[in-house]
This record gives C-alpha cells, structure tokens and sequence, in this order.
C-alpha cells in the first residue's frame, strides 16, 4: 500500500515562501465586551476612580458616626500583645526584588509583544471573530478573507522584538529552507 501511495506523490519544492508584512497599523484604545456592547476601556478608568472615590469620601463618612467609631475603639484590628517589629528589609532580599523587577520587565515586553501580534483576547479555544472579549484593534472585516497578521499592531522599536516587525518569528520576507529529517 505505501508503494501505491508513493506513486502518487510529486516534488514540491523545500522552501516557505513568506510574504512581507504591509505598512504598520496603529492600534485604538482598548475595548472590553460586556454582554453584546463593546466599552471604550478610557471610560470605564474613569467610572472606576470616579466610584472608588465616592467609596471613600462615604467610608470617611460612615467613620464619624457614634457607632461605628464605637466598634473601631472595641476592635482596633492590633491586638494589645503586639510587639514592635524591627522595619527595613536585609540587603540581600532587596537585591533580590530588585533583580526580580528586572527580569520581569522582559517577561511584560514579550507578553506585550504577543499582545501586539493578535491584539484580542478569547475565552474559548478558537480565536472566531466577534467572539473575542477585549481587543486593541478595530472590528474584523466581514467584506474580506482576514487573517491575524491583518490584526497585527506595530511597536515602538525599543518596546518590541524585532522592532516595527509584525510577525514574532522570522523577519527577512524571503525564503528559507525546511529542515527535515530522515525520508
């Protein structure tokens, strides 16, 4: 049988054929989906400082009342057999923070540049258009074939790897040979 099949097979040649990417696209303001409306997420920063603020200019003023600096007075939140703890950190501890701040800034640059290169979260396993929950970009096209690398924003070329790339992998736009073992 493999014989047959073999027959049947021609030569195709070892290259990919890598089509460059087209001028950077800007990316917009974050949205978010809640149910079917998309919310410019600007918006719900400021509703959300606007809230906490009102929270507590109301837990300032819920403080004054008899009762409730009653209840302050009898539960303090320390107990009385708290003992003075020597403040500061050892040497050490904070080089380590420090080293750790440092590598983390290289783990948040490639999280963003993954972000960059399909700007749209899902909670599903497939990546379908209008299903995705919060995007960087504009809506998907229905009145052409869209793929991801349409969606890819371009970044600033000290922020992301490769640069103004839009692809995380390979960059020249060229052809480069498949690797294959055995046959």
């Amino acid at each position: 049988m493999p014989n047959v099949l073999k027959s049947e097979l021609s030569s195709a040649d070892d290259s990919v054929h890598v089509v460059p990417d087209g001028p950077p696209q800007a990316g917009v303001v974050p949205h978010l989906r809640i149910g079917n409306r998309w919310f410019n997420t600007v918006w719900l920063i400021l509703l959300g400082a606007v809230l906490l603020v009102a929270a507590i200019a109301i837990s300032h003023q819920l403080r004054s009342y008899p009762a409730v600096e009653q209840f302050i007075a009898q539960y303090p939140g320390t107990p009385a057999s708290a003992r003075a703890v020597r403040s500061g950190f050892p040497a050490w501890l904070c080089w380590q923070h420090f080293l750790n701040l440092f590598f983390l800034t290289f783990i948040t640059r490639s999280g963003i540049q993954i972000l960059a290169s399909h700007p749209r979260l899902y909670w599903r396993r497939d990546s379908t258009p209008d299903t995705e929950w919060f995007r960087f970009q504009k809506e998907v096209p229905k009145d052409r074939v869209w793929t991801a690398n349409d969606d890819a924003v371009a970044l600033p070329s000290l922020v992301g790897l490769p640069g103004l790339g839009l692809r995380l992998g390979w960059q020249d736009g060229g052809t480069f040979p498949l690797t294959c073992s055995g046959s």
